[in-house]
């Protein structure tokens, strides 16, 4: 027994390191968790891995200018007539015995091994440099897309910042609450001891009481699902328990921004589109240069042996084509009126994001006035809903007041205080859609 006894001591302290870490909160500051957000949130990985593809596909587009390379090694054996002539030419080991007729007609096997090296040289595309720009806005207007989901995400984060903290927030105050009750709820079973009090009144106290606990168990859970949607958008475990260190302001000032700041034409969401129509533009060009010609050179170096890789003999080729595609029973007609149909649809697109983009931000600076007032208003309910759970709780002492109006005024007195708190985080809120839609940090 004695043996066992000290194996389970020696897992208890053991293990006591690991609660006690699994259980330590980890502080983080807002600057920290939008720079853990930008190293690790998978949505901002996701959107650089399609940028980078993006990259790739433009850079396939290498091939309108750069000479492409090949080198084959092919090894044949044959007895057509045709052909052992050929490759005895090709291998210089032809002689005067191989006119014979006898011998061209009936030759015996001959082996060949062919080594090429074949280059073959770009000079003048026009449909594909036309793609080739196409391939470049689209690289571009993905690099400003991902800009976008970074700064989307920045925005995720600081609202889950905070929604942490007002989740923080909303438990102490229910936490307060729950005590008050449970404070009015001892003393008013004492008063019923002495005959102050009916046994009603004790029953509706400890009714206040649950209903402040359920309120509580509530508040808790929705605090733990804050931390895990934070934990989630920071790229770290979701168990991690975490705690802010940047309080909100509990009395802020209303948000300034410039006039200069509020054109969207220069927001990334905006300028990738505009990159898209540009694409849309070049790729309308690509399809029209389909119908001039094209001009390309070509060459090859080859060694021919019996023996592989053998390099007994050699040669070599080089030339240039120009070819021209008259007609290609309407693919090229149809090709190029597709590209053009496309190209408005994006324009018109465009035009209806920008209005869309403008009512935004019409309604985000309206909505960011309109959450401030309700702060300032939220405070003076506050203030004055403190103030009368205050009298009440002197005059409740007192035994001048019923248990049921100083409940009643406590959970007023709660009830303001977490519309406060709520104002605060929606003005905050508004604030941070306010500097998405201008992709600038406002002054508060």
């Amino acid at each position: 027994m004695r043996k066992i006894d000290h194996l389970l001591l020696l897992l208890a302290m053991l293990a006591l390191p690991i609660l006690a870490s699994s259980q330590s909160k980890r502080q983080l500051s807002l600057q920290e968790a939008l720079q853990l957000a930008e190293e690790n949130n998978l949505a901002s990985k996701s959107a650089e891995a399609r940028e980078l593809a993006a990259r790739g596909q433009y850079r396939m587009t290498n091939s309108v200018f750069l000479p492409g390379l090949t080198v084959s090694t092919t090894g044949v054996a044959t007895n057509d007539p045709l052909s052992s002539f050929g490759f005895k030419l090709k291998q210089e080991i032809v002689t005067q015995a191989d006119f014979d007729p006898a011998t061209l007609n009936d030759p015996g096997r001959i082996d060949n091994f062919n080594t090429k090296l074949e280059v073959q040289q770009p000079l003048l595309n026009l449909d594909g440099i036309y793609a080739r720009k196409a391939a470049k806005n689209q690289y571009e207007a993905m690099s400003l897309q991902t800009q976008r989901v970074k700064a989307n995400i920045r925005y995720q984060v600081k609202k889950a910042y905070f929604m942490l903290e007002l989740a923080q927030n909303a438990v102490g105050v229910l936490e307060t609450s729950v005590k008050v009750a449970e404070d009015a709820l001892k003393l008013t079973k004492d008063n019923e001891a002495q005959g102050f009090v009916k046994h009603a009144d004790v029953l509706e106290a400890m009714v206040r009481v649950d209903e402040r606990k359920n309120q509580l168990l509530e508040a808790q859970n929705n605090m733990q699902s804050a931390n895990e949607f934070l934990a989630h958008l920071l790229g770290v475990d979701l168990n991690t328990p975490i705690e802010t260190t940047d309080p909100m302001i509990q009395s802020p000032t209303l948000a300034v921004w410039q006039a200069s700041e509020t054109t969207i034409e220069s927001r990334s969401d905006v300028q990738a589109i505009q990159k898209q129509i540009q694409g849309a533009e070049n790729m309308l060009k690509s399809e029209k240069m389909k119908f001039v010609p094209r001009l390309n050179a070509f060459g090859a170096y080859e060694w021919n042996d019996s023996k592989l890789l053998g390099t007994s003999a050699n040669n070599y080729l080089v030339g240039a084509s120009l070819s021209w595609n008259l007609f290609g029973g309407y693919k090229n007609v149809g090709s190029a009126q597709h590209a053009k149909a496309q190209l408005q649809e994006a324009q018109y697109n465009y035009e209806d994001y920008l209005s869309q983009s403008q009512i935004q931000l019409n309604q985000a600076k309206r909505n960011v006035e309109l959450k401030y007032q309700q702060v300032q208003s939220g405070k003076l309910a506050r203030e004055q809903a403190a103030e009368s759970f205050r009298i009440r709780n002197d005059r409740f002492a007192q035994g001048l007041e019923k248990t049921t109006e100083l409940l009643m005024a406590e959970a007023l007195s709660s009830q303001k205080n977490l519309e406060f708190i709520q104002a605060i985080y929606n003005y905050k809120e508004a604030v941070f859609q306010l500097e998405l839609l201008l992709e600038k940090d406002i002054n508060e």
